[in-house]
């Protein structure tokens, strides 16, 4: 919540799964008014993490 009064942009990626498999997301704060650039971040590191993979069973 601190991030959004602040103005800064945050994006929420799966970086994998707990032992149960569930899903762990990773957020990434980036500095105000550089949305691009987070999001590239992210991209990058989808790539490097391997993508959502589905829980088993769903």
């Amino acid at each position: 919540m601190p991030f959004n009064l602040s103005g800064h942009p945050v994006v929420v990626i799966p970086i994998g799964q707990t032992q149960a498999g569930l899903p762990i997301g990773m957020q990434i704060v980036g500095k105000r008014w550089c949305e691009m650039e987070l999001l590239a971040i992210a991209q990058e590191l989808d790539r490097e993490i391997g993508g959502f993979q589905h829980p088993a069973g769903y």
